[in-house]
Formats: C-alpha cells, structure tokens, sequence
C-alpha cells in the first residue's frame, strides 16, 4: 500500500519532481508552440489571473512564434547542465535549441521550487 502511495506521488508530480524535468516539460511545450502551457508552468512574483495568463501567452507566441518559424521550427533541444542552488529552493538549467535550418541556439532558464513543484521563474 505505502509503494503505491509513493507510486501514486510521484507521477502526479510529474516531470516537474526536479528541474531537468520542469526544463524539459516547458521545453517540450515551446517545441510543439503551445505557449498558454508555458505559461501555466511560469512562477510570478505576484499573483496573475487566468486572463492575464492568457494575455501573456497571446503576447509571446507573437513575439515568439514567427522566429522560430522563420528558423525551421525547434527540431530538438538538449539539457546541457543543471546547477542546483545550495538551499535546494532554485537551480539555473543551460539549454540548446536545435532549430530545423540547422542552427542552435544556447541560453538558460531560472527554476524556483513552489510548493513542492520547479516551476519556471517568471520574475514578474
């Protein structure tokens, strides 16, 4: 009983149980262009409606979809490096875009821990 409790757990947990997984969730949803996911996935600083969720997903897909488009679409990423914070609260995970046209592009995410979930740090 107790291993299917922590069975149970940990997949309603999901990806996010560690900040490689939050990465590649949020990653994955870029891929397929699915911003009001990516969204759902940000940590605010204040507390945000779902309509200013909306809004804000709305907002990056424009900003955002047309230069992926313009670059193949995302083929494929990598989690280069994932560096845990000494308290266990925050980790920085590095990360590659490989783009369809065959360029890539590096850059880094930060994660917070939210109540037991990595959630992307929105800052806002």
């Amino acid at each position: 009983m107790a291993m299917a409790i922590v069975v149970m757990a940990m997949t309603a947990c999901g990806k996010s149980a560690t900040p490689e997984g939050a990465a590649k969730t949020f990653l994955k949803d870029y891929q397929n262009g699915d911003y009001a996911a990516m969204v759902d996935q940000m940590k605010f600083s204040k507390q945000v409606s779902d309509e200013d969720k909306a809004q804000f997903a709305a907002l990056l897909e424009e900003k955002v979809a047309s230069e992926v488009a313009k670059k193949g679409g995302i083929a494929s990423y990598d989690i280069d490096e994932v560096e845990m914070a000494e308290d266990g609260q925050s980790a920085k995970v590095k990360y590659t875009l490989h783009f369809g046209n065959g360029t890539e592009s590096k850059d880094d995410m930060k994660l917070v821990l939210d109540d037991g979930k990595w959630m992307i740090d929105a800052g806002k």
